[in-house]
């Protein structure tokens, strides 16, 4: 009678494969969050800088829009601030100019927004 079952030679070359296939795969997957995280805040940058236009509308100036609650400081801005990946900041802020800008709390590119729409790497 044969018996069943596989040999050890054959559950470590599986065992490699595996190794082999998740050293070239997890890099590529960091790649994809560090992206995801990046255009994620580019669309809180976007949804900020509709609501300070919003703050112009009413009071007809954007100074004071930072302090009046209406920009989440980090983003991803559904979550929580302990899970932040960028931190929200107004280098200029003016009565009729303002710049947006998230920067990345460990890795990442610094992304801008200024009023007149223009997007821009720091």
């Amino acid at each position: 009678m044969k018996p069943s079952g596989y040999t050890l030679i054959e559950l470590m070359v599986v065992v490699a494969i595996v190794g082999i296939i998740s050293a070239i795969a997890y890099p590529s997957y960091q790649g994809y969050l560090r992206d995801t995280y990046q255009a994620q805040a580019v669309a809180d940058l976007q949804s900020c800088s509709s609501a300070i236009e919003r703050y112009y509308s009413n009071d007809y100036t954007y100074a004071g829009a930072d302090t009046a609650g209406v920009c989440t400081a980090w983003s991803p801005s559904d979550g929580p601030e302990a899970n932040k990946r960028y931190t929200l900041s107004f280098p200029t802020l003016t009565a009729t100019n303002y710049v947006i800008r998230m920067t990345p709390v460990d890795e990442g590119a610094c992304v801008q927004l200024a009023a007149n729409g223009t997007q821009s790497s720091c």
